[in-house]
């Protein structure tokens, strides 16, 4: 028995029917059902996107925090921008340039200094606490307590300390 449509249902069948070329009224239950599946793909690409941006956005953030700890690209990107911004001449620029590489020296020394310091409080802390633990405790603080890799200076981009430092500019 064939159920009656109405003047809508009977339009909205009539393109679907044509295109399927299918019985239309027992096609209408599956039209009103796909709803959810459009819905459910439409979420899914949602997330892959923003799972995506978070990703490369990551990538990019880490790529610049590398460039602004590695002391290398500290003098070009000060260079770079005093090129651009103060345009100074060739004799200027040569002479700013001598004056950039000493403080960048410098910068690396201080830089060298504190993390040595703050290593030292570091592993002298974790000295304390481990002679405050019970053996099983000290075995699950060995987990969370740094490893030396990990706080070396190599991870940081700096040179070794038995390089020469320079004199300071006149």
């Amino acid at each position: 028995m064939k159920r009656q449509l109405s003047p809508l249902d009977r339009w909205r069948c009539s393109s679907f029917c044509s295109w399927t070329k299918r019985n239309c009224p027992s096609r209408l239950p599956n039209q009103r059902g796909r709803s959810w599946k459009i819905g459910l793909g439409l979420v899914t690409l949602v997330a892959i996107s923003a799972l995506t941006g978070a990703l490369v956005g990551h990538r990019l953030a880490r790529k610049q925090l590398e460039a602004r700890n590695n002391p290398e690209t500290w003098n070009k990107h000060v260079t770079r921008e005093s090129n651009r911004i103060v345009k100074p001449t060739p004799e200027q620029a040569a002479r700013i340039q001598v004056y950039l590489a000493y403080a960048v020296r410098e910068l690396q020394e201080i830089r060298r200094d504190t993390i040595s310091r703050s290593t030292n409080v570091i592993w002298r802390l974790a000295g304390k606490v481990d002679r405050e633990l019970t053996p099983e405790q000290q075995q699950a603080f060995r987990t969370m307590k740094p490893k030396p890799s990990e706080l070396g200076l190599e991870v940081l981009h700096l040179p070794p300390v038995g390089r020469d430092s320079g004199t300071a500019p006149k």
